[in-house]
């Protein structure tokens, strides 16, 4: 849902009203099982994942994806999620977009993690994608154990 200039807050509470009707939109979709984009991490065997619903994801030139891994990772830090001392390229990762063009999800991630069968039908399942999800290893997302390989 784009915004003009005349439909913006004008108040405070007219933010945080606006803030609470996202989500409550937010919410209905995740009750629902509305598929979601976003980023992830495998950290000590386990996925961290940053999702959203696919209608608030931010548009990039061909693709529907929020924020980067870069831009993520000090607010995980900051909020203790995360070692401070980590850097976000340290852990094998991945990120679901969403192919405007071809209208189907996609799962990019560190081969170390498309190895682990598992773990990707818990990504898979965590983000709500359907079945006919790609899975593709991406040059971007390297942990560095696979670097050294």
């Amino acid at each position: 849902m784009s915004q003009n200039e005349d439909s913006a807050p004008k108040t405070e509470q007219e933010l945080i009203a606006r803030i609470c009707e996202s989500e409550q939109a937010r919410k209905k979709l995740r009750i629902a099982g509305a598929p979601e984009v976003g980023m992830f991490w495998m950290i000590d065997q386990e996925p961290l994942i940053e999702k959203t619903p696919l209608n608030e994801a931010g548009e990039r030139v061909d693709f529907f994806a929020p924020k980067s891994h870069s831009e993520t990772w000090p607010t995980l830090q900051r909020i203790g999620v995360v070692p401070q001392n980590s850097k976000y390229e340290h852990y094998p990762r991945g990120r679901v977009d969403y192919e405007k063009e071809t209208s189907s999800f996609v799962l990019l991630a560190d081969k170390c993690i498309l190895q682990n069968a598992p773990m990707v039908q818990k990504i898979l399942s965590r983000f709500r994608l359907p079945s006919q999800t790609k899975t593709e290893s991406d040059p971007h997302y390297k942990c560095p154990k696979c670097r050294a390989e």
